[in-house]
């Protein structure tokens, strides 16, 4: 199991939401969008961090 840490990248620039732990960098990409993914119906608040169905985000090992 790795650590991984995961950016969403706005235009105003780059934000560190947190870490998730996964085996692959495809595993934690699906784990990112699991725990800070915001589903569209719930995407009310535009100052809430998390990942909006239309960013941009990378995976990086800690």
């Amino acid at each position: 199991m790795k650590t991984w840490n995961v950016r969403v990248h706005l235009m105003t620039g780059s934000v560190h939401l947190g870490q998730v732990g996964e085996e692959s960098e495809e595993l934690a990409r699906c784990a990112a969008l699991s725990k800070f993914g915001i589903p569209e119906d719930e995407d009310t608040e535009p100052s809430r961090r998390g990942i909006r169905v239309d960013d941009d985000f990378d995976v990086s090992a800690a």
